[in-house]
């Protein structure tokens, strides 16, 4: 998987230089959206780490790529919620031993993905 961002919208996280690119390895892609019902589950984050995990552990990767990806859902939670949710994924998700990174939130990419033609390779989780 690879990114470029190519422009900047109103929510767009800020970035380093670094890693307005990126090229990653064999990893675990998670496109990830919050919807505005999230906003009040309290157990949002540990469904979806737990989720992810148990994929994780299915297809035998520990690399994983956490990617907001919007275009999802047609009811969209806060911006700055699923940016928190991201930001806290990653964290719990590095706590359980994973290599987690991220795909910039709010940017316009160019991006591209390559999968390994496992009978697992394309999945779809509504939590």
């Amino acid at each position: 998987m690879k990114y470029e961002v190519r422009k900047k919208t109103k929510i767009a996280q800020r970035l380093e230089e670094k890693d307005k690119k990126k090229k990653f390895g064999q990893v675990l892609v998670v496109k990830i959206c919050a919807e505005s019902k999230d906003e009040n589950k309290d157990d949002i984050l540990e469904k979806t780490a737990r989720n992810i995990k148990d994929i994780a552990k299915k297809v035998g990767e520990s690399n994983i790529v956490l990617f907001p990806f919007a275009h999802l859902s047609d009811d969209l939670s806060n911006p700055v919620f699923a940016l928190e949710l991201i930001k806290n994924l990653k964290k719990c998700l590095e706590k359980s031993g994973y290599i987690v990174d991220t795909v910039p939130f709010g940017w316009v990419k160019k991006w591209s993905l390559e999968t390994k033609g496992h009978p697992l390779a394309v999945l779809s989780r509504r939590l």
